[in-house]
């Protein structure tokens, strides 16, 4: 009887270990015949998609190209207009100089319509690539969760039953060899899951940098199409006070009357605390700011005078509808250390045009989290604290300082300033906006001789 009961009891044992192992083995077919069955399902899908972006990628090469001859044009003016400014002040000379100016701009507005199209592009293909790797990292967590579960399930049998169930040691080492080798997959996956997690975390901050490129392109475009209107105006203005006649222009050159309308209307779209700033005001705050920092006090009024033309909304918005929530805490600090209601503050206007958030506050147009960074060199420079991101000196200050961070800015080297201009619009990307710099040298050249007298 003990006999039959030990024949049987191998015989369950045999059983149960031939269906753990079936069980294994079924499991590991499945897996792979569902892997292959949900990659055949996703191949025209992935194909597709793989067609869209690499026709949306030649679409952006295109583009990137396009820009690059413009670019190549538009060197060609600035080097023809330098040029032509060296020469002796005719009219026949400054109408060329206005002509050029003119293509200049209009091929600028070109350059900006195809850099705003790429980034368009390229922040859809973004998004596009963000959803794929998310949905992708979804599946990878449903199959791994199955598999752990499985493998979870089959754990339950105590090694001492699985090793009681062999006939041999040699199938039992197998088996948990087996076992490892599954165990060191969901490993593997774990890790490779956490990375792919890390990656989509970097392409979400590339596409919000895109967005902002976008945000200043959008800016950039109504700023460069309003100063095209300018030179077509001054020169025709030009044109009417000489009649056309050089003994005219000279005339009027050698009675040093201004052929361009005055300077001195230039600041007036700035606005601090919802008031207008006077000129006199912002040249005294820039002359206090330059002497203090070694920035040409131009130069600070030539940033101030495009922000405030690419910020035409300044003191427009409030911060709970046209600012990012992220910054929220940041204004809120700021308004509440100046003592002022953080409701009641002005700030930069999001675009109706596209999605993008507005924000920047005072005639520096700074996000709070950037003002929050220079603050205390700040208030250093103007012996103040808390500096007041809406007050002109202070907000000249940090202008100040985020200028002289570009090396020789502070010596009043041309080429350390424009590249200064720029990286204060779009930091490392400021290649991409020359218009920026150029017209901020442009009105630190017109401010210089109006302080010079």
């Amino acid at each position: 009887m003990s006999s039959v009961c030990k024949k049987l009891s191998a015989f369950v044992k045999n059983r149960k270990a031939m269906w753990l192992g079936g069980f294994i083995f079924v499991f590991f077919i499945s897996f792979i015949i569902i892997g292959k069955i949900s990659l055949a399902e996703n191949t025209p899908a992935t194909a597709a998609g793989s067609q869209d972006a690499a026709k949306n990628q030649d679409i952006i090469n295109q583009k990137l190209e396009q820009i690059k001859n413009i670019q190549a044009e538009i060197n060609k003016y600035q080097s023809d207009i330098k040029e032509k400014q060296k020469e002796g002040k005719t009219l026949k000379n400054q109408i060329e100089i206005y002509d050029s100016s003119i293509s200049k701009n209009q091929l600028e507005i070109e350059e900006t319509k195809a850099n705003i199209e790429a980034a368009e592009l390229e922040i859809k293909q973004g998004g596009d690539k963000i959803d794929e790797d998310g949905k992708n990292i979804e599946k990878s967590k449903e199959s791994l969760k199955n598999f752990i579960q499985a493998l979870y399930d089959y754990q339950q049998d105590s090694m001492l039953e699985i090793l009681m169930s062999k006939q041999n040691l040699s199938d039992f080492f197998n088996e948990v060899d087996s076992m490892k080798s599954a165990q060191s997959k969901i490993y593997e996956t774990v890790t490779e899951l956490k990375k792919e997690k890390g990656d989509l975390a970097v392409k979400n901050q590339e596409l919000e940098a895109n967005q902002e490129d976008y945000q200043n392109l959008i800016n950039m475009r109504s700023e460069q199409n309003s100063s095209l209107e300018d030179l077509k105006q001054q020169k025709n203005e030009m044109l009417k006070i000489t009649n056309g006649q050089e003994d005219k222009f000279q005339a009027v050159v050698a009675q040093n009357q201004s052929l361009l309308p005055s300077i001195r209307a230039e600041l007036r779209n700035l606005q601090s605390l919802g008031g207008s700033i006077k000129f006199d005001d912002a040249i005294s705050a820039a002359k206090y700011v330059g002497g203090a920092t070694g920035v040409r006090p131009a130069l600070l009024l030539g940033i101030l005078r495009v922000e405030s033309g690419l910020g035409t909304n300044v003191g427009g918005g409030t911060y709970k509808t046209d600012m990012n929530p992220t910054q929220w805490s940041a204004f809120e600090g700021i308004t509440q250390e100046l003592g002022y209601d953080p409701n009641s503050m002005p700030c930069s206007k999001k675009a109706k045009s596209y999605a993008s958030w507005g924000g920047a506050i005072g005639p520096a147009q700074m996000m709070p989290t950037t003002w929050l960074i220079y603050k205390n060199e700040v208030s250093q420079i103007v012996k103040k604290s808390p500096p007041d991101p809406w007050n002109i000196t202070d907000a000249l200050a940090a202008v100040a300082i985020k200028l002289s961070k570009v090396d020789a800015v502070t010596s009043g080297n041309y080429d350390a300033e424009y590249k200064a201009a720029g990286m204060y619009l779009a930091g490392n990307n400021w290649h991409k906006y020359t218009f920026y710099p150029d017209k901020v040298m442009y009105y630190a050249d017109l401010y210089e001789k109006e302080l010079n007298g």
